[in-house]
């Protein structure tokens, strides 16, 4: 699967954390693949977008214990020297970035173990010791690229 190319190849992947750099014009996403219906290998995953345009999240706010933002669907678009992807997530959210560029790359992070960690059994810091980061270990299992 290429979710730069294949519509709703990240199906009930969940976003873990995000970020914009204006001053570079970069924006990444990192994921947690254990839960996804798509790919068998890989526990994380790094979509990173190159001459950012455009970063829109829009979300109602999320009152009580950490749920997890899983994507209900994917929707990948170029056009106009552009790419695009909008992640829709439950709970209702939704996420569309659009850049010059995208990568997508399957990691395969150290030391988080086969199954993502129970929300509703953890405190935040005990969740966060599950889950890929942006410091973790990884070796990389897929590498895709959409002008």
């Amino acid at each position: 699967m290429d979710p730069l190319r294949e519509e709703d190849a990240l199906q009930e992947v969940q976003l873990l954390d995000s970020l914009a750099r204006p001053l570079t014009a970069v924006a990444a996403l990192l994921f947690e693949m254990r839960t996804s219906l798509q790919f068998d290998d890989g526990n994380s995953a790094l979509l990173v977008v190159r001459g950012l345009e455009s970063f829109e999240w829009r979300s109602s706010p999320i009152k009580g214990p950490l749920t997890a933002m899983t994507i209900l669907s994917s929707t990948p678009t170029r056009a106009g020297g552009s790419c695009r992807v909008r992640l829709v997530f439950h709970p209702a959210a939704e996420l569309i970035v659009v850049g010059e560029l995208m990568e997508f790359y399957v990691l395969d992070a150290e030391a988080i173990g086969d199954t993502p960690p129970d929300y509703t059994d953890m405190d935040l810091a005990g969740v966060e010791h599950g889950l890929p980061s942006w410091h973790s270990r990884c070796t990389l299992l897929q590498a895709s690229i959409s002008r």
